[in-house]
C-alpha cells in the first residue's frame, strides 16, 4: 500500500530480524497515522529534493525493538521515525540540509566516519507540534555512544 507518491508500507516494516525470529512486524491504526505524518513531512521532501532515499529501519514493533537491542521508549515503535540514507548525497550533507528545511522532532547523524557514505541519519517527527528540532551526531568514543550537539563529521 502507497503512502506517499514514492513510497510504501512495506518500505517501513521490512526487516531481516523480524523475517529470521518469526516476529509479526505489522502497524497498528495509530502507528499507520504517525508514518503518514512522518513521511508526508520528512521522508518525501527528501525523495522530492533529492531523488531515491533508502529506508534502513522504520517501524519496530516492541517485540522487534528489543531483538535489535534498542530502547523501548524508541520513536521507532511508534511509527515516528525512520533510518535513511539517500544515495545521490552524503549522510552529513543530507543532515544539514534536512536541518535547515524540514520541521522533525530529532534528527541524529549516525555514526559518520572518514568517508562520506559512513553511517546513516535517524529522523523522527511527532504529529502533535511537540517537535524539538533536536540534532545531535551519534559517535563511538573509547567503545561507548556518544550523542553530541549538532552536525560532527570526521570528513567534513
Amino acid at each position: 500500500m502507497k503512502i506517499s507518491p514514492n513510497f510504501s508500507i512495506r518500505e517501513f516494516t521490512r526487516s531481516q530480524t523480524a523475517l529470521r525470529k518469526g516476529i509479526d512486524n505489522t502497524l497498528g491504526q495509530e502507528e499507520l497515522i504517525n508514518l503518514v505524518y512522518l513521511v508526508a513531512s520528512c521522508i518525501q521532501p527528501i525523495r522530492d529534493a533529492h531523488g531515491p532515499v533508502v529506508i534502513n529501519s522504520g517501524f519496530r514493533c516492541l517485540e522487534l525493538n528489543r531483538a535489535i537491542g534498542s530502547s523501548d521508549s524508541s520513536a521507532h515503535v511508534k511509527a515516528q521515525a525512520a533510518d535513511i540514507e539517500a544515495p545521490s548525497i552524503s549522510n552529513y550533507e543530507l543532515a544539514k540540509w534536512a536541518s535547515e528545511n524540514l520541521d522533525f522532532d530529532q534528527l541524529i547523524l549516525e555514526f559518520p566516519g572518514s568517508d562520506p557514505r559512513d553511517g546513516w541519519n535517524h529522523i523522527s517527527y511527532k504529529n502533535d507540534g511537540s517537535n524539538r528540532k533536536q540534532v545531535l551526531t551519534a559517535m563511538r568514543e573509547e567503545g561507548k555512544v556518544v550523542y553530541k550537539e549538532g552536525l560532527i563529521s570526521e570528513w567534513h
